[in-house]
């Protein structure tokens, strides 16, 4: 939430979660007993920060990093997450193995009229329907788009990108878009933008949606289930979810409850 108001303060939003990563690590620490696993938050508000940030996780044995699906915002001006200057950065994600998490957040979306905004800034919620219920899909859709575009998994084949709290209704028409642009620039792609898709990015849908037709579109392997109660994210018995993949033999129900999510938290160095 923060980053998004201090987003042209770019000193502000170093400071800000510099102290906050620090404040984590010495009061919990990023490997709880090697059983539970905070995740540093990475801005990618300047190369140099970003790579700093990474690097401390590293050093203090995280496990995961986490950011928001949103433009970077630079002292420069706006940037794509992929954009050429960030390769330091995403290298050394690749290099260590490291998983990004991209978790739903304030990503700077406005309802450009249709809805009030100001979401960060007072935590008011919602007691009708307005267009900003549709902006979280928006953020995360255009994030992952554009990891693609950029051919960011092209440069470096081994980044685990993880899309949490962001729902997956909005995958059908992604894979959709992703088809159409690879037939409209042919040779744009050194291979077909789904295949890229799945191999490299990770989905975790809420509990109301699909997970039939989301393993249908990515693979049972990169389904992750998630909680986030009390949050309405979650479920007041997260383990009530497994009703809900009844249909899925017992392996891929494993998977989706456990074994993607660990496989996740485990450094998966380039070879």
């Amino acid at each position: 939430l923060y980053e998004q108001l201090l987003k042209h303060d770019t000193p502000a939003v170093e400071i800000a979660f510099r102290s906050f990563n620090r404040w984590v690590e010495e009061d919990w620490g990023f490997n709880y007993k090697n059983r539970i696993f905070a995740a540093p938050y990475i801005s990618l508000c300047s190369p140099e920060f970003a790579v700093a940030e990474l690097e401390y996780a590293l050093t203090n044995g995280a496990r995961t990093v986490v950011m928001r699906p949103a433009a970077a915002f630079t002292a420069n001006g706006p940037r794509t997450p992929a954009d050429p200057i960030f390769d330091p950065f995403w290298a050394r994600v690749n290099e260590s193995g490291i998983t990004v998490v991209v978790h739903a957040a304030d990503s700077g979306y406005v309802a450009n009229g249709y809805a009030a905004e100001g979401f960060a800034a007072t935590f008011e919620g919602a007691d009708r329907p307005s267009i900003n219920m549709l902006t979280m899909e928006r953020a995360i859709y255009d994030f992952l788009a554009s990891l693609i575009f950029d051919r960011l998994f092209t440069r470096f084949p081994n980044i685990r990108i993880a899309s949490v709290e962001n729902g997956s209704e909005f995958l059908p028409d992604l894979f959709r878009k992703l088809t159409s642009t690879h037939k409209r620039i042919p040779g744009f792609f050194p291979e077909d933008p789904i295949e890229t898709f799945r191999r490299n990015i990770w989905i975790n849908p809420f509990w109301e949606d699909n997970p039939y037709e989301i393993a249908s579109l990515v693979g049972e392997d990169r389904v992750i289930f998630g909680s986030d109660w009390p949050h309405i994210e979650g479920m007041p018995t997260p383990l009530n979810y497994a009703a809900e993949l009844k249909e899925f033999p017992e392996a891929t129900r494993r998977l989706i409850m456990r074994d993607n999510a660990v496989a996740l938290t485990e450094l998966r160095p380039s070879v």
